[in-house]
């Protein structure tokens, strides 16, 4: 997994158990579970999307040093 895909990963999934720890203490949450029964859901659809894009989004070598090469162009124009 790229570090970006792997470090979003890890902040989505931090934040949810944040919020699976506040939903814990908060009275009359049973008017909100519906919403977040469907919020979590939604962002295990979303891990799973980010799990099987993230080889899509490696930078090949090739990427790498096109990359390389506009920043020297982008340099060298100002």
């Amino acid at each position: 997994m790229s570090y970006r895909v792997g470090d979003t990963y890890d902040a989505v999934d931090q934040a949810m158990r944040l919020l699976r720890k506040s939903m814990k203490g908060m009275p009359e949450r049973y008017r909100y579970m519906k919403h977040y029964d469907e919020l979590r859901r939604a962002v295990a659809v979303l891990l799973i999307l980010l799990e099987e894009a993230a080889p899509w989004m490696e930078e090949t070598e090739k990427a790498k040093r096109a990359t390389a090469l506009a920043k020297k162009m982008m340099v060298t124009a100002r």
